[in-house]
């Protein structure tokens, strides 16, 4: 079942977890055929041993099918929108012959395709097309929504199109902690139109799409937890997740929920939690990694690392047909990989393991020193493949198998680390004086 943890923004409480995860294999489960899972087994090796090179295809699809959104959430990955407009990619909707196209050469080794990014998926009519195209290949469908455009109306088409998976962002329970995120969202219509996806569920004896409510956790709606889970079992939602999100560092004194409430471990499980994905640190050891508490050889922190997910088992398409590793940078082209344009799967395939690809996974695996990475590649500027290394430099315990590859990469940690101890930087000013 940790297969699928990748898919899940945050971890939750264990209930809710195990729904969640649940959801995701029975997804596999519904949609194994001896190929995809040959697939799989072939991708997963090939991350496991590190390879740069492939043994499989992407087996989780992300297909942008619009960037447009009646929304402004401050966080969003498209707040921006003028600049968008005038310098980055522009907004639009996927051309449905280009999204056929992409799903007739790899349907054979997908098990799942999420037709959303930065946009509304419910403001593109065609997007019940698009779903029905997909499950009518064996793929599990999954859009996420903010719902307070969709039109309660469509409940029974939307339930009907074959969608697996429904995530809907509402983060409040009432409409003054709504208002302050989801911004030109409408609360009350939000929530008419789950309960109104909920009950042609079950008017139509359907068990699907899987509706969860995804609730964003900050200081100004952290107290209304209790009443949205009362909210959500009353709705009949099948699961809530409460996800405490990356909030920009300018905004986290007004934004981030408070530690010392008691509901501040709402959306974590026990032990470890995610400092950043694929990097759990206990949250005592997390003050020593932004270098607010040090400790002696004594007591090490120690922290697991993971390698990025995404450069395996994932790929993310753009409305337009822009390709990258995954949905960081969407709105600016210039850091698209390739552009779609109707490839055969051969062609897809040597784009796949190509120079651009493996020298990513070489990031991915720490094989590449910091300041050897092409800086106009998304993963570059991305904390994940620098992360290790400053976890080693902050005197963090890693596994022995990844301090060796560190210090086959970059040898001089260890004088890094000494360099840090007296003039103890952050982790995001060392991240960006790498770049």
């Amino acid at each position: 079942m940790k297969l699928f943890n990748f898919v899940l923004a945050t971890t939750g409480p264990k209930l809710t977890n195990l729904k969640i995860l649940s959801r995701y294999a029975f997804s596999v489960t519904r949609h194994v055929t001896p190929r995809k899972l040959l697939n799989m087994v072939r991708v997963e090796w090939s991350r496991y041993r590190g390879h740069d090179e492939v043994g499989g295809l992407p087996y989780v699809l992300k297909i942008e099918s619009t960037n447009v959104c009646n929304q402004r959430c401050p966080f969003c990955l498209d707040r921006d929108r003028d600049k968008i407009d005038e310098d980055g990619r522009g907004f639009g909707k996927m051309h449905l012959d280009c999204f056929k196209r992409i799903i007739d050469i790899l349907a054979p080794t997908t098990f799942r395709v999420n037709l959303y990014g930065s946009g509304e998926p419910v403001l593109y009519p065609d997007i019940y097309e698009m779903i029905r195209y997909a499950a009518d290949k064996n793929i599990g469908v999954t859009i996420s929504c903010n719902l307070s455009v969709f039109k309660k109306e469509n409940a029974e088409k939307l339930v009907k199109s074959g969608l697996e998976h429904l995530i809907v962002s509402c983060h409040g329970a009432s409409p003054e902690t709504y208002d302050k995120y989801n911004r030109g969202g409408d609360f009350h219509k939000t929530q008419e139109n789950m309960r109104a996806i909920c009950d042609a569920k079950q008017r139509l004896g359907q068990r699907l799409p899987f509706v969860d409510w995804q609730f964003l956790r900050f200081s100004h709606n952290q107290h209304e937890i209790p009443k949205a889970r009362q909210m959500a079992k009353d709705i009949g939602v099948n699961a809530i997740r409460f996800i405490n999100p990356n909030i920009p560092p300018e905004h986290k004194e007004e934004w981030r929920p408070r530690r010392d409430d008691e509901l501040a471990d709402a959306n974590r499980g026990e032990g470890k939690v995610a400092a950043s994905p694929g990097v759990n640190i206990s949250e005592q050891d997390q003050a020593v990694a932004r270098g607010e508490r040090t400790v002696s050889n004594a007591e090490r922190p120690s922290a697991d690392v993971s390698t990025c997910s995404w450069l395996y088992r994932s790929i993310f398409f753009n409305w337009d047909g822009g390709i990258l590793p995954c949905c960081d940078g969407t709105t600016e082209p210039g850091h698209d990989l390739a552009h779609f344009t109707g490839q055969t799967l051969p062609e897809f395939k040597a784009f796949w393991n190509g120079d651009k690809y493996r020298m990513l996974r070489r990031y991915a695996n720490f094989k590449v020193p910091r300041e050897e990475m092409d800086q106009s590649t998304t993963c570059a500027q991305c904390i994940k493949p620098h992360m290790p290394f400053l976890l080693y430099e902050r005197g963090f315990t890693l596994s022995p198998k990844l301090e060796r590859r560190l210090l086959q990469t970059e040898p001089d940690l260890p004088a890094k680390r000494e360099t840090w101890e007296r003039d103890r930087t952050t982790i995001s000013q060392a991240v960006t004086k790498g770049m």
